[in-house]
């Protein structure tokens, strides 16, 4: 079943210029969490900055200068548990993951594998949402989703 047609878009809501902009990720570690999302993932620091005791930045895919990452580092953070499958990591409540669209699941997953990063699972399909879908998690333990458009016909 393929991914339906959007809803036409409600341009009379007060709420119109609403877009995605950013996510923010808090990490114990900044310049450990900067190396990582930039050597493993390619992502550019786009900005850097102090705020009370912590260090902030925005980084970007290698590509997109729409969606941001915005790490939020220092202190001594609470850090959740590290789940290691995807299957027990649904059933803890809250914020579960954020998702980039890629070109390919299965060549994407393989590059990471060849630089380390730690992958949850295998990929699967999901025909309700026209997808091809793999996650993997960052070393603090915030998963990423990769997620390919099953209807472009890329496997």
């Amino acid at each position: 079943m393929p991914l339906p047609d959007h809803p036409p878009k409600n341009t009379t809501s007060p709420f119109a210029s609403f877009a995605g902009h950013h996510v923010a990720v808090r990490v114990p570690d900044y310049e450990a969490a900067k190396a990582w999302y930039t050597e493993k993932l390619d992502f550019r620091v786009l900005a850097e900055w102090p705020f009370g005791d912590l260090q902030l930045a925005y980084l970007a895919p290698p590509t997109d200068n729409t969606f941001h990452v915005e790490l939020l580092a220092g202190g001594d953070p609470v850090m959740p548990e590290i789940t290691e499958g995807l299957q027990e990591s649904l059933a803890v409540g809250g914020f579960h993951h954020f998702c980039m669209r890629v070109t390919s699941v299965d060549d994407t997953l393989a590059e990471l594998r060849t630089r380390g990063v730690t992958v949850l699972g295998e990929p699967f399909e999901v025909p309700d949402v026209s997808s091809r879908l793999a996650f993997f998690r960052d070393p603090w333990g915030t998963r990423i989703e990769i997620s390919q458009d099953l209807r472009r016909g890329n496997r």
